[in-house]
């Protein structure tokens, strides 16, 4: 049976009339007087954010503030997207809060337009302390921008959606940095950041926190050190989710908690524990048991690269294989040239998008690229992808599922029916 909440996502998913500027977004906020007064910490950011995002989460809810967190995109369901104190939100106030939006609408906001706003009208409802609300794309003309944050940070830059957001880091970064304010913190997570972001933080007047400045981090062989003038941690436990790159996302979580430390205190214990119950799906996870599955949803270069480098501090893996699919307008090209011989075995296949790139086109790249026909396999689907990959894994094997949000989800279903 088919409910409510689930017809009129069917409804976003399919209408024809998608509109592409904020008039009408602007007039159901009015309308509907979607005017958030609880703090909003607005994430950006090329990779990284959702991490951020879960790290802030948890250690604030650890700490017993009630918390509202906007994600994109969702792994099983579209409630994962509106999540209080880290449980997603329950059919009926989603279903509610979508159906108030869209029956103010004059016409379709799409499918983030008005999960965003859902997301403001569910947190209001619920009486929230304080909002997680991770940027979709860019920044500048992102709908989560049009509300006010109290504090804006950036993991950092890389080369995604240059369709939309430009060729160059330099305008990538000038289309993130819109969501900064003038007298408000401006979190920086990466270094080297592009010259058009901190001349955008110096022309807004916001209060720049660059990492390598304004706060660090050192790594020792157990744990690791927050760094800043403003607070310093001690022996930090490494974070559960695994990578360099998340002890990254850590500091810059731990930084932004500092900047609200006087109306939202948290222990060094709370953040201790938040740093090791938070997890996501995806999140270069290393399934437990043999052979080893690793789910990552990396789908740019930046990324993969990142997920490269943690898999060769793994142990030892015979043969790598490739469960990998990604939308046409990715930069899929560069993902194989870098990574064609990082894998023994590839298997292809179409992710359930209308935006999915052919997996015969990525079969010709990595022919072209001298990878053996004969170790390329396409196939009609992801769950067909994982189960004969994994049918021909041995125990010192790794097979690696990564491009993707769309991979993931249906690789981990097909997993956990093998690893009942």
């Amino acid at each position: 049976m088919v409910t409510d909440t689930e017809f009129l996502i069917k409804k976003l998913l399919t209408a024809d009339n998608f509109i592409d500027d904020d008039t009408n977004l602007k007039q159901i906020i009015e309308t509907l007087s979607i005017y958030p007064k609880y703090p909003i910490i607005l994430i950006g950011g090329t990779n990284g954010k959702g991490s951020t995002c879960a790290y802030l989460t948890t250690i604030l809810t650890n700490a017993g503030y009630k918390v509202g967190t906007f994600t994109s995109p969702h792994i099983f369901e579209y409630n994962e997207r509106i999540k209080i104190n880290n449980m997603p939100i329950d059919n009926q106030s989603l279903g509610n809060a979508l159906a108030k939006i869209m029956n103010h609408s004059n016409s379709n906001l799409g499918m983030f337009k008005t999960f965003t706003l859902a997301s403001h009208i569910i947190f209001q409802e619920h009486n929230i302390d304080i909002a997680i609300i991770e940027v979709g794309l860019g920044g500048k003309k992102d709908p989560t921008n049009l509300f006010e944050p109290t504090l804006s940070a950036i993991t950092g830059v890389d080369y995604d959606h240059c369709n939309i957001l430009g060729n160059t880091l330099d305008e990538i970064g000038l289309e993130k940095a819109g969501i900064y304010r003038t007298n408000k913190p401006a979190i920086y997570g990466s270094k080297n950041p592009p010259n058009t972001v901190i001349e955008h933080i110096k022309s807004v007047n916001a209060t720049p926190y660059l990492i390598d400045q304004d706060f660090n981090y050192k790594e020792h062989e157990f744990c690791w050190d927050f760094m800043s003038p403003l607070r310093n941690l001690y022996s930090l436990p490494f974070p559960s989710m695994r990578g360099k790159e998340q002890v990254i996302n850590a500091s810059i979580a731990i930084i932004i908690l500092t900047l609200i430390r006087n109306e939202f205190p948290v222990s060094i214990s709370q953040i201790k524990n938040g740093l090791l119950q938070t997890s996501l799906i995806g999140r270069f996870q290393v399934m437990p048991g043999t052979p080893q599955v690793i789910f990552d949803t990396a789908h740019n270069p930046q990324a993969v690269d990142v997920m490269h480098r943690n898999m060769l501090k793994l142990h030892f893996a015979r043969r790598n294989f490739a469960v990998f699919g990604i939308a046409q307008d990715k930069n899929w090209q560069s993902i194989i040239k870098q990574h064609a011989k990082n894998f023994d075995l590839w298997f292809l296949s179409p992710i359930k998008s209308d935006r999915s790139a052919d997996p015969k086109d990525i079969q010709k790249l990595l022919i072209e690229l001298n990878v053996n026909q004969n170790n390329i396999f396409i196939n009609t689907c992801v769950m067909d992808s994982f189960s004969k990959a994994y049918q021909q894994l041995k125990s010192d094997d790794r097979l690696v599922c990564f491009g993707s949000f769309l991979i993931i989800e249906e690789a981990y279903q097909s997993f956990q029916g093998i690893r009942k």
